[in-house]
């Protein structure tokens, strides 16, 4: 097993708080205390394929800066700002936007408070440059969705070849779905929302986040709401695709259209299908390497 091959994000667990040097043990775990100064005491700094986030939210950092970075807890959406002067076309941000770093979130509301939130790691919705500081300078602006992995480690051993497999797996399930939707059984009723020739239903903005894949019926009765596990808590799963079919049901469906669910994960879940029970109109499905959804 190779340094890349681990997956660092399973030694911390979401919602806990951590220091520097706690984390910089995990990463660096036969080099002693972490050094003063350089990129660690920074904003973000990059290992092997991470790069660690340190943000402050509400709070100014130790170079005086106050950014507008924002966690919000209900759809698990992250809103950070890069340092001054930075921009999408940098290395760094290129590696970022193109997959070969994973950005991995701790954040703090008071800097004065070393201990910083594990928020997970996370995958970009959106990023915009040129966005102006309070001194003037421009800097990157990225959304972002957490996916952290596990809802607790505990104290289990890690199988980091099933973590990689499951991780890789999860993270490009929503683009492979889209692009073989024709060949699931799903396809078959349904069609992805479209305006047009423009593709709307992936990642649909709604006023409390974006659902993963919104569909239609093909005799257009009907509105179908999807959310992907992807590593997230079962209960923010749960939680989220009820939130977004009532905003189809309020804001987009017709009174004659009915509006239902559907949440996909790899592996069987307990606590989805219990809380479904009584969500007759959601269905689950357990995704199968050969491209089927087998309803659970």
């Amino acid at each position: 097993m190779t340094i890349s091959d681990i997956q660092y994000e399973n030694y911390f667990k979401q919602g806990s708080f951590y220091t520097r040097n706690d984390i910089w043990k995990v990463f660096h775990p036969n080099s002693g205390e972490k050094p003063s100064g350089g990129n660690w005491d920074t904003g973000y700094t990059r290992e092997d394929h991470y790069l660690i986030v340190f943000m402050n939210i509400d709070t100014a950092g130790r170079t005086g800066h106050d950014f507008a970075n924002e966690y919000n807890e209900e759809d698990e959406t992250i809103t950070w700002f890069g340092k001054p002067n930075t921009n999408s076309r940098q290395p760094t941000f290129q590696k970022l936007i193109g997959g070969e770093l994973k950005p991995i979130f701790f954040a703090r509301w008071d800097s004065s408070n070393p201990n910083f939130k594990f928020l997970g790691t996370a995958r970009i919705i959106d990023y915009v440059d040129n966005v102006l500081l309070e001194d003037g300078r421009a800097t990157i602006k990225l959304t972002l969705q957490s996916e952290s992995l596990k809802e607790s480690i505990g104290d289990a051993p890690i199988n980091y070849e099933q973590e990689t497999t499951t991780f890789a797996l999860e993270k490009h399930l929503e683009e492979f779905i889209i692009e073989n939707w024709s060949r699931a059984e799903i396809g078959a009723e349904y069609d992805i929302l479209r305006d047009g020739d423009d593709l709307v239903g992936q990642q649909y903005q709604t006023d409390t986040g974006r659902i993963d894949i919104l569909a239609v019926k093909k005799d257009v009765s009907e509105y179908l709401v999807i959310e992907l596990k992807k590593g997230r808590p079962s209960d923010s799963v749960v939680g989220q695709i009820a939130r977004y079919i009532g905003y189809i049901e309020a804001e987009v469906a017709d009174e004659n259209q009915e509006v239902k669910g559907a949440i996909i994960a790899l592996d069987d879940d307990l606590r989805i299908r219990r809380a479904l029970q009584v969500m007759p109109s959601v269905k689950f499905y357990r995704y199968e390497i050969q491209f089927k959804l087998t309803e659970e």
